[in-house]
């Protein structure tokens, strides 16, 4: 079973970022990360809230290993999908989602 620190850093890499910049963002020193995830230090539930949030998961992924966070699974999976896409692009496929949901409600309304 993994730690804390191992899901904190592996949750860090797949968001690419560096100890000082998720230091930075969520206000603690670099030493404090590493500390983290090597184990040496047991974040306070307030830094796990930062870094959770940096970090696009929950607070219960980072503590407990729950896998089944899919919310924020799918919400950084559209992140990952939009990045590099132009605002046109960004903009077609908002109106296609839109248009999606509302012909689901549609369907849903009627049956």
């Amino acid at each position: 079973m993994q730690s804390i620190g191992q899901r904190i850093k592996d949750a860090r890499k797949k968001n690419h970022l560096t100890q000082s910049q998720l230091a930075e963002k969520a206000f603690v020193s670099d030493s404090y990360i590493a500390m983290i995830e090597l184990d040496k230090r047991n974040p306070s539930t307030d830094v796990v809230i930062r870094i959770a949030e940096i970090l696009g998961v929950s607070p219960e992924t980072l503590l407990l290993g729950s896998s089944q966070d899919t919310e924020n699974t799918l919400f950084n999976e559209w992140k990952s999908l939009m990045r590099g896409r132009s605002i046109s692009e960004i903009e077609n496929a908002h109106l296609l989602v839109k248009q999606f949901f509302r012909s689901l409600d549609d369907i849903n309304q009627k049956g």
